[in-house]
């Protein structure tokens, strides 16, 4: 994971890479996309070959701030920027939730929010607080998701994505 890892923060605890910027509590989802070094957003430019012809169907996403190539996508994929996937997740969720980690990995082309959702259950005895993750690809390989996940291993499951 460390390797893939660009920017990131977290609350709590270090990510067992120890990666990514500590912050002293989890943040409203404005405050996280700012931390993760996210506030930027995604073009889309019309493919051009060596010899100037245009590639019909496919554009490039490209980062807005530093040219970054995210990937190359078919003409009907629809960019969702970061701030709208955070702004989506605040809307899914409603007020009291709370985000604990954010960022993005292989060079911006995936990112990711870890919310904590402010209800609390009583399973067995053991206190379960929920999380959900949101990821969002920009080189066009996979969907958006939203995922149920288990607060002690989300740092690990991240390297799956």
């Amino acid at each position: 994971m460390s390797a893939n890892s660009e920017n990131m923060f977290y609350a709590r605890r270090a990510p067992w890479y120890g990666l990514g910027t500590s912050v002293e509590e989890a943040m409203s989802s404005r405050e996280a996309l700012d931390a993760a070094g996210l506030n930027w957003k995604v073009l889309q430019k019309e493919l051009i070959t060596e010899d100037g012809r245009l590639v019909r169907g496919f554009k490039a996403n490209i980062r807005e701030t530093d040219g970054q190539i995210l990937g190359v996508v078919t003409k009907r994929y629809k960019v969702v920027q970061n701030e709208e996937a955070f702004a989506f997740t605040d809307e899914l969720l409603g007020e009291g939730v709370t985000y604990e980690t954010a960022g993005s990995i292989q060079n911006g082309r995936r990112t990711w929010i870890l919310a904590r959702l402010p209800q609390r259950y009583i399973i067995s005895g053991d206190e379960i607080m929920p999380y959900l993750v949101f990821i969002n690809s920009h080189d066009g390989t996979g969907a958006i998701k939203a995922l149920n996940c288990n607060p002690r291993f989300h740092t690990l499951y991240l390297g799956w994505v």
